[in-house]
């Protein structure tokens, strides 16, 4: 896989940036379209800016979300108006230095990530939690909160999901791109607030649970760090619970079929995601892929079936109550998309196939019942 993305003024194709990943050529003829196995593909911007991405090993979809997300990522960090007027070359890139380690990231996880999906952390305690932090959000004066247990939503307030996912998809970039999640960033929301920056706000509160917020010019920093401690204090062993749901990101208390070597859970409605193996699976001395390995099968049959599946419904009627089925010598993988949720399960290859949707159904039941969960 190689990936070389440029970003170029329109009217005079001045370079903004280039950034690489893996083996790239040099000095590509954009007359041409198609590669042997690549592409490349160009789109303007608000009339100012050309993204050009140039790519092997990964289909049109992800090349596209790439050049979309890279757009929005420099609209993130110095707003819509810096880019449709863009009045000195030269200080427009100085003002894009933060852009740049955004995308890196998104190049880092260009292969692996759900662009239309938030990775979550699904908890017994996220009622409890949710009425918390509501609580908090009142106090701090911000509707936009969420907290996340290693970068995983456990929980956010109904102003948090109503943020488009693009917003939020970035934000959790910006944590992924940091060396820190103690975080008081100026951000340009590009779908809510492309013209007005927000001060993005992250402040940890346990070693692997941090309370992130969107706030105006007030309060200060060490005030909402202040009123945080304060605030989650009493309530840390609530969030020392909630953080030994990771690794496995699901409930101790549910138990996996043995069959179940992992599983994908989506939430259409609230754009959010957990994606786990699973970790009581044990040794049968039968051959079985790596734990890494399993995610990777899982993400594999979600873009190139579930997914796939999806889109040619999209335009069409709502896709309700569909399966998918993948079969191979090594494992098989099953889909059932009920209602706002997907769920994807790969299974190892003794399951007979006709009870694998027993099992799968099953499961989402376990995994989404329970109201505490609040998925």
């Amino acid at each position: 896989m190689s990936i070389h993305l440029m970003c170029l003024t329109s009217d005079g194709g001045v370079p903004i940036y280039s950034k690489k990943k893996g083996e790239c050529e040099n000095g590509v003829d954009l007359s041409i379209t198609h590669l042997e196995e690549g592409m490349i593909i160009w789109k303007e911007y608000d009339g100012t800016l050309m993204m050009i991405g140039i790519a092997r090993g990964i289909t049109e979809k992800v090349l596209r979300n790439l050049l979309d997300y890279s757009y929005h990522a420099m609209v993130f960090c110095v707003g819509i108006a810096a880019i449709k007027k863009i009045k000195n070359i030269d200080r427009f890139k100085r003002e894009l230095k933060n852009c740049y380690a955004l995308i890196d990231q998104l190049l880092e996880v260009v292969e692996s990530d759900f662009f239309r999906y938030n990775e979550a952390v699904l908890c017994l305690e996220s009622l409890t939690m949710l009425g918390k932090l509501n609580d908090f959000s009142v106090q701090i004066g911000s509707p936009f909160c969420s907290i996340l247990v290693r970068q995983k939503v456990a929980c956010g307030t109904e102003g948090w999901w109503d943020l488009d996912i693009v917003d939020r998809k970035l934000l959790m970039v910006l944590l992924g791109a940091s060396s820190t999640i103690q975080q008081d960033v100026p951000v340009f929301l590009p779908k809510k607030s492309p013209n007005i920056a927000y001060r993005f706000i992250s402040i940890p509160i346990t070693q692997g649970v941090s309370i992130c917020a969107l706030c105006g010019a007030e309060p200060p920093y060490d005030k909402l760090q202040t009123l945080s401690q304060q605030f989650w204090m009493s309530e840390i062993d609530l969030l020392i619970t909630v953080e030994q749901n990771y690794p496995k990101n699901y409930p101790s208390s549910i138990e996996l079929d043995p069959s179940i070597m992992g599983f994908l859970l989506l939430n259409k409605e609230h754009s959010k995601f957990v994606l786990t193996r699973n970790v009581q699976l044990t040794n049968t001395g039968k051959r079985t892929p790596s734990s890494n390995h399993r995610l990777d099968i899982l993400r594999t049959f979600y873009h190139q079936s579930v997914e796939a599946m999806e889109d040619l419904f999209r335009e069409g009627e709502k896709v309700m109550n569909l399966e998918q089925y993948w079969c191979s010598d090594y494992h098989k993988c099953h889909a059932l998309i009920e209602g706002p949720n997907v769920l994807c399960v790969l299974y190892n290859s003794a399951i007979p196939t006709h009870i694998m949707r027993l099992v799968t159904q099953k499961t989402l039941n376990a995994l989404v019942s329970d109201k505490e969960v609040c998925w």
